[in-house]
This record gives structure tokens, C-alpha cells and sequence, in this order.
């Protein structure tokens, strides 16, 4: 850490030499170093303002002609920055105004972010960054905002997991708050089986706050991954097959005509039986379409025909007594893990929306936070535009209580309707022009002209907009193994109290 920017010692930088109310430009030494993304301030004397400025692109500046042994006098550096707003007295306001010409350029001192702090929410994640320098200053987001939406969005290797692992572990610590994350790839658990990683399993807290369901063998307790066959819907079955027009007309018979028994009752009966039944108009090549499909989920392990054998409600229980909830699916087809997900998550949501009827019963139960690994899968433009319960989520969620993280590397996959209802982004490393270009469009804060340092983010770095931000906050998230470190320090540091000896 920067011993210039703790505490109350502040670092000569430079000083302004233009530009305007949207840009800043100011110079400094040859040797002095400048980072995209440096959170610096311009103290203006004359109006007694602070303005906090980010570097966003640094240039050369030479005077005349030179020699080398006289390059410190002759070459010098331009800072470019984005203005991100002033402080007076004591409050922020976005820049509407310019620091005056010459104004002192320095680095920040902590008490210049005093400001953050009602910003930064309860459930922390990492430290304030600037530039390569972490500060002493801890910033996050507020759990009761999950229900406008989540995005973490990266490369491979960039620190996605880490940060989820990070957001369920303070969740988890809180009890505020209900979250349930579906683990297609089996890393939360334990760490994935990487040398040294850790997982959910390994908080302090973990036993009596996290819930494991998963259909694969785990190292530790965990309750096994079933479901009923009579909770799937023809709308679950949309989320992992596309149905022509009459394959949608007869399956929607059948689910009328049978009700919960629709998917057995099209598994066991041959066609020619089923298009007797129906009454409809319904060719014996479509049923056999349907009865296909049907066979197959009935076949998935997690699947079962016994209508008492289900997890959901004691997830949805779990939930509203603010534990947090892993699907372990890792060893599943992307078909069986595509819809034992929806059929969760629909009956989160349901149960939700039911429970909103009653207001005094509503208001107790948790914000409640539903993670989707690989989201562009979910979210992505839909071409038979069934509206999927992930979907309706987007849009509906936030009324009930229920929010959606998803999780990508490839955020241009996602129906843009669709990301622009996720308030909070959590932006890490990405390669991909195309990706950056569709979270600055998306993004609540203005983030148009972090193109490069979004580009430069190095692993665990990430940058968190929000409309309740004043401005995109640079971060560094904490390492999970080191954060676990300090959970078990803190639990071991409590001492029992003896009650008889009271």
C-alpha cells in the first residue's frame, strides 16, 4: 500500500492545465508514476472545492529539443482525466463545474472518502483502489438492492469465482439475506479440487447457515439433489427444448388434460393412446416427439416419480430463514442442470409472488439473491420467445424480493433488454472489445471512457457501478483463502461465555 495515500499525508502529483467540464488534463514530473485508473484530487484554494479525478489515459510531453543527460528538466508526463465529481462541505456533487487553472494536483488521503461510506453497502467485498494502490478503505454493496439484479461479468482466470465466493461468504456471515447458487462446474463446494482453494464448506459459519443439495458423492454433509417429476411444467421443458407450433399445442394438452401427471403420463402411454385422449387434432410423429422427451427426463437421476420427494420447498424454507443455498449440479448433463435450475428457481419466485399478496407476511421474509453460472445460456435472445422464468425475473423480481447474479464471461450473448435491467455490475478483466463496448452502453454509471482500464484490470481487480454509486468504484477484491484466514482468526478470538456463572 501507498504510504502517500493513508492517513493524512498527501503526495505532490502536479498541477491542471486545461481542458474542460468533462475532461482534465494535468501535468507532472518525468519520473513521477501514473496509472490508469489513479483516483487522484485537485484542490481548488480559490472556492475551497476538492475534486476527485480519475486517470484515463496518460500521454509524453517534451519542451523543445533536448539531450539525454537533461531529461528530467525537458520531458514531462500529461495525466488525461475523467472529472468524477467535488466535494462541499462535506458532500459530493457530480462535476458541473471546472477546479481552477493550476489548481494542485495530489494523491488522496482516506479522509477524502469519507463521502463512500453510506455508498458502500453491508456487504463488503474488497478494498478501495486506485490505480495499482489499495487503500485501507472497504467498499461493497447493499444486500437490499439484490433484488434489482446482479452482473459479474470477466474473462477466464480474471477472479469471477473468487468475487462469487467472496458475495456468498459475507451473505452467509450476515444472515440478512437468502442466496442460492446453482454450481454447474462443482468449485463453490470446496474450491473445485485447485491446490490450496477453499470453498463454502470451509466458513466457520457453514454448518448451521449453508445448505448443500447436490446428486454426485461430496466429502461433507449434504442432502441429495431430487425432484418430482409433477413439479415440471411445460414452461421448465421450454427452457432446455425448442417446440415447433403443434409440438407446443399437444404438450399443452397433455398438461391440461393430465395435470401434474402430464410428463408420466406421456412417458408411459403410447402415442396412438395419448391422441385418443387428448380428443385433439394431433399427428401420432409429434407425440412421439413429446413422449421421447418425456422418457428422457424421467430418466435424469435427480428426477424422480414420487410427487413427496422434493427439495424446492425446504430451498425456498431455508431462503426465507436467511441461509444460503448451493446446487451442486457438476455432475450433470447441461439439459438435467438447465432444468432442475428452472424448476428451483420458478418455485422461489412463485412462492414469492403468492406470498406478496400478504403484506405482513411479505415484509419479514428475505431479499433473496438466485446465482446463474454461464447466464448468456438463460438470458440469451430466445427465438421461440418463450419468456423464461430467469427472464421474468429480470423484469418482475425486484417486487418480489428476487434477484438474479449472472454470471458470464461473454455479456454480448445477453439479451440487451435483458442486462439493462441488472442495476449493479461487477466488471472485472475482458478481452473482448464487444464485451466492453455492451457494458459501457449498459452500465448505470458512465463508464464510456474507462474502455482502457477495464482492458488493464488485472486479476481480482474489478470496477462496481450502480445508479446508488456516485461513480464507478474501482476495487480489489479480497482473496477468499486470505478473507477465510480472518473468519477462523474472529471465531477463535470469541471466547464463550459461561452462563452458570452468572
Amino acid at each position: 500500500m501507498n504510504e502517500g495515500m493513508v492517513g493524512s499525508v498527501k503526495m505532490y502529483k502536479g498541477r491542471i492545465t486545461g481542458k474542460n467540464v468533462m475532461e482534465i488534463e494535468f501535468r507532472t514530473f518525468y519520473t513521477e508514476d501514473l496509472f490508469l485508473g489513479d483516483i487522484l484530487v485537485a484542490q481548488d484554494d480559490e472556492r475551497n472545492l476538492r475534486f476527485l479525478l480519475r486517470v484515463v489515459d496518460i500521454k509524453f510531453g517534451v519542451n523543445q529539443s533536448f539531450e539525454l543527460h537533461d531529461k528530467e528538466r525537458r520531458l514531462y508526463k500529461i495525466g488525461q482525466c475523467a472529472p468524477l465529481g467535488y466535494i462541499k462541505n462535506g458532500n459530493f456533487r457530480k462535476p458541473k463545474t471546472i477546479p481552477s487553472h493550476f489548481s494542485c494536483i495530489s494523491s488522496p488521503t482516506l479522509a477524502d472518502f469519507e463521502f463512500l461510506k453510506s455508498y458502500t453497502g453491508d456487504i463488503a467485498i474488497g478494498n478501495l483502489r486506485s490505480g495499482e494502490d489499495v487503500l485501507d478503505f472497504s467498499v461493497g454493496v447493499h444486500g437490499d438492492l439484490f433484488p434489482y439484479h446482479i452482473g459479474i461479468f470477466a474473462t477466464t482466470g480474471m477472479g469471477k469465482s473468487n468475487l462469487m465466493k467472496i458475495l456468498a461468504g459475507v451473505v452467509m456471515s450476515s444472515g440478512k439475506y437468502g442466496i442460492l447458487i446453482f454450481d454447474p462446474h462443482g468449485e463453490y463446494y470446496d474450491g473445485g479440487g485447485k491446490k490450496n482453494s477453499k470453498g463454502l464448506k470451509d466458513i466457520p459459519l457453514s454448518e448451521s447457515r449453508l445448505r448443500i443439495y447436490s446428486s454426485r458423492k461430496l466429502s461433507g454433509p449434504h442432502n441429495t439433489l431430487k425432484l418430482s417429476a409433477q413439479e415440471i411444467t411445460l414452461a421448465d421443458l421450454r427452457q432446455i427444448y425448442s417446440f415447433s407450433e403443434a409440438q407446443h399445442e399437444a404438450a399443452a394438452a397433455a398438461e391440461y388434460k393430465y395435470g401434474k401427471n402430464w410428463l408420466l403420463e406421456l412417458g408411459d402411454k403410447e402415442p396412438e393412446e395419448i391422441k385418443n385422449e387428448l380428443g385433439g387434432n394431433f399427428y401420432e410423429a409429434t407425440l412421439n416427439v413429446l413422449k421421447r422427451r418425456a422418457e428422457t427426463i424421467l430418466r435424469f437421476s435427480s428426477i424422480h416419480t414420487d410427487p413427496s420427494v422434493s427439495i424446492t420447498r425446504s430451498v425456498v424454507n431455508d431462503l426465507w430463514n436467511g441461509k444460503s443455498v448451493l446446487i451442486d449440479t457438476s455432475n450433470m448433463y447441461e439439459q438435467e442442470e438447465l432444468l432442475i435450475s428452472a424448476v428451483i428457481t420458478r418455485s422461489i419466485f412463485k412462492t414469492n409472488k403468492e406470498t406478496y399478496q400478504d403484506p405482513a407476511k411479505f415484509n419479514k421474509i428475505p431479499s433473496i439473491l438466485i446465482v446463474i453460472e454461464e447466464a448468456q445460456r438463460v438470458l440469451g435472445k430466445n427465438p421461440v420467445g418463450e419468456l423464461s422464468v430467469f427472464a421474468q425475473i429480470a423484469r418482475e423480481g425486484r417486487k418480489f424480493k428476487t434477484g438474479l447474479c449472472a454470471i458470464t464471461q461473454q455479456p454480448k450473448l445477453i439479451d440487451e433488454e435483458l442486462l439493462s435491467q441488472f442495476n449493479t455490475l461487477f466488471i472485472l478483466g475482458l478481452a473482448d472489445e464487444k464485451d466492453r463496448s455492451i457494458l459501457r452502453g449498459s452500465a448505470k454509471q458512465d463508464i464510456s471512457q474507462l474502455g482502457n482500464e477495464i482492458q488493464t484490470l488485472m486479476a481480482g481487480e474489478a470496477l462496481i457501478t450502480s445508479p446508488e454509486t456516485p461513480f464507478a468504484i474501482p476495487a480489489k477484491i479480497h482473496l477468499f483463502e486470505e478473507w477465510l484466514k480472518k473468519q477462523n482468526v474472529n471465531k477463535k478470538s470469541k471466547t464463550a461465555i459461561d452462563e452458570d456463572f452468572y
